[in-house]
């Protein structure tokens, strides 16, 4: 089967198309601007992936009501189209549905009923029950937070802060999961592939990569790498009033989506020496 991606242009896009590409399998890379206009004979004999939401609240609280609404029309049509045409659609969210609990549970399960406290909370939890109640075969792939080796990420922002000299001050009590995005990739191309063999799972799914850490935690590995590549960076000190992820997506369960498509949690630590190695090279330019 073929894969519609809905997306604005990003590190995580570059991802699955790369991931894509790698598995031989065709795909069509649109944006969600073009929805209202958007062709459905793409639709045919394919499957949707729509992580244009996840890519847009990476660095910000959610969009203005009148552009989510606008959005969700969009979506809404979309929808309707692949419920007509028996088309899977998937949709990739993350763990700010559970931010408005005052106390953090260690692990999320799928079934925990969502509980937004943001904006981006609030509108991704919107879009997933779109999903759900449209959707005849809806999917959601909920993630933490995206890392990438390219700034306007936590990973670019903070090594870049750290290699200008200054002192960068970091959460020490607050975990996540930061998912790189090679990873999300690899888990999107392995949902599309069994998807396309007949699979029937659908309804909510969680993934992260494995390893929860603080910001703080954090930083001391990518420190660690840096110091491989370039000059003594500067120093990190841990404070509760400190920088914390963002965005702030709590740790998931990722026990269903084992069971259901046997994909295994991969490790963070295990991708970061190539992203810092780049991100470093590129600051030394």
């Amino acid at each position: 089967m073929n894969v519609v991606l809905i997306s604005s242009p990003s590190a995580l896009s570059d991802a699955i198309c790369s991931q894509l590409g790698s598995r031989g399998r065709p795909f069509a890379h649109v944006s969600v601007d073009d929805l209202q206009a958007f062709d459905t004979a793409l639709l045919r004999n394919s499957i949707v992936i729509d992580s244009d939401a996840l890519v847009s609240f990476q660095l910000s609280d959610g969009v203005a009501e009148a552009d989510h609404a606008r959005l969700l029309d969009a979506r809404r049509k979309v929808l309707q189209s692949c419920l007509a045409m028996d088309v899977p659609y998937v949709f990739l969210s993350d763990g700010r549905v559970f931010d408005g609990f005052t106390e953090r549970q260690h692990e999320y399960v799928e079934s925990d009923q969502k509980n937004a406290g943001s904006v981006a909370g609030k509108q991704l939890a919107e879009y997933e029950s779109l999903v759900a109640d449209v959707a005849g075969q809806g999917l959601v792939l909920r993630t933490g937070p995206l890392i990438a080796a390219q700034e306007g990420n936590f990973l670019g922002d903070c090594l870049v802060t750290m290699r200008g000299g200054s002192v960068l001050t970091l959460n020490d009590s607050v975990t996540s999961c930061p998912t790189p995005v090679s990873d999300l990739a690899r888990v999107v191309s392995g949902i599309v592939d069994q998807l396309s063999c007949g699979a029937s799972c659908r309804g909510v799914y969680h993934y992260n990569s494995s390893g929860s850490a603080s910001a703080y935690e954090f930083a001391e590995v990518v420190c660690a790498f840096a110091s491989q590549f370039v000059a003594p960076v500067a120093d990190i000190a841990a404070d509760d009033e400190g920088i914390t992820w963002r965005p702030d997506a709590p740790v998931l369960s990722c026990n269903q989506i084992l069971q259901d498509f046997g994909i295994k949690q991969l490790p963070w630590r295990a991708y970061l020496p190539r992203m810092v190695r780049a991100i470093c090279e590129e600051v030394t330019k």
